[in-house]
């Protein structure tokens, strides 16, 4: 697949940012995890790129065939690249890429972020096109909003915690020195890259079989995507002890937005919550540096880490457009989903209590 021109350009001052649909990202996506259902739409208005999403053919509620922005385990922001200069336009033609030539009439956006500049946009377009609009499956996703001269984000944290985190962070610096470092490129980088796969697949992850590493699409969609991106784009940071990294967080940023991707620990260190120390010091890192207002967590509702950490929440969903008009298809395959998702969420909750339980089960013996 060959990049479309301007697409650099609308990443970095897209109406609404979104990392995963960069190019070094969404390319390798497409690359690695898509098949030949999956293509992007790229809209262009007098010679220029305005609108920008990969797309495929799906199903509303598994009932009305439709056409979606594609998303996926690893790049769960759906949040498509429109004009800042032109949104209503952009949107509309984005939406006519997605319904052209396909006869699907009922567009769809999964994971995206449902009070935001781009999902106004997409609203705006349905109530002009007499599109009903609908929203399923939201839920509140952790997110850190940056404000200039925040105190830093331990200090914020309740007390009883705070002083929890003080204290492991002590005891691992008596075993070692203890040291934080953001990697954005240079020679380390790659290095930096790997080892972070390495440590997720010594992990919980690598024994139930769901580390990138455990796949080879998804190991070389990771690499292509952190070593693909321009410079800055995408970092890596590491919390070392005697010079080791026990913990690593992938990241993601363009346009003045950052996702937290993938975190990984060693588990030899789990009584000293290395996870989380090192989220504690890229937060503060990312307040430091400036570039960014906003970091989005990726996680999924309730996640028992990072929802105690950051304050700040957007709420994430699938917004359905029906036909003009609507329709009483539309209508039952919303239902159908509305249904759907709800299950999903307690599928979710029940896997979450069961993996704790493993856990639990597993330090004990």
């Amino acid at each position: 697949m060959s990049a479309p021109a301007g697409w650099d350009d609308l990443a970095a001052t897209a109406l609404e940012a979104n990392p995963l649909f960069a190019p070094a990202v969404a390319a390798a996506s497409l690359a690695h995890l898509g098949d030949q259902a999956v293509s992007l739409a790229a809209p262009r208005i007098g010679g220029r790129l305005v609108a920008l999403a990969p797309i495929r053919a799906a199903r509303l509620g598994r009932i009305a065939p439709a056409m979606s922005v594609w998303t996926h385990l690893y790049a769960p922001l759906g949040t498509p690249l429109l004009d800042a200069a032109t949104p209503d336009a952009a949107a509309e033609a984005l939406a006519a890429e997605m319904a052209g030539g396909s006869g699907r009439r009922v567009l769809l956006f999964p994971d995206l972020p449902l009070d935001g500049l781009a999902a106004t946009a997409i609203r705006g377009f349905a109530e002009r096109s007499g599109r009903p609009a609908v929203e399923i499956g939201a839920y509140a996703r952790a997110t850190l909003l940056l404000r200039p001269g925040a105190a830093p984000l331990r200090d914020t944290l309740e007390r009883r915690r705070r002083k929890e985190f003080a204290r492991q962070w002590r005891r691992l610096a008596e075993q070692g020195e203890l040291a934080f470092r953001r990697l954005r490129d240079g020679p380390d980088f790659e290095r930096a890259a790997l080892a972070f796969l390495a440590l997720e697949a010594g992990g919980w992850k690598g024994r139930q079989g769901t580390a990138l590493a455990a796949d080879p699409k998804s190991r070389s969609f990771a690499l292509a995507a952190l070593l693909g991106s321009l410079p800055g784009m995408a970092t890596i940071d590491e919390l070392l002890l005697g010079g080791d990294p026990i913990a690593m967080l992938a990241s993601f940023q363009s346009g003045g937005r950052a996702v937290s991707w993938k975190i990984a620990y060693d588990e030899r260190f789990a009584r000293f919550s290395p996870g989380v120390q090192l989220m504690l010091e890229a937060s503060d890192a990312w307040a430091a540096a400036g570039d960014v207002a906003l970091v989005d967590s990726l996680a999924a509702a309730g996640h028992p880490m990072i929802d105690g950490l950051w304050p700040d929440r957007i709420r994430i969903g699938l917004l359905a457009l029906g036909p003009p008009g609507g329709s009483a298809l539309f209508s039952l395959a919303v239902r159908s989903a509305e249904a759907e998702a709800t299950l999903r969420q307690k599928l979710r909750a029940l896997r979450k209590r069961r993996r704790k339980e493993a856990l639990r089960e597993e330090k004990a013996s």
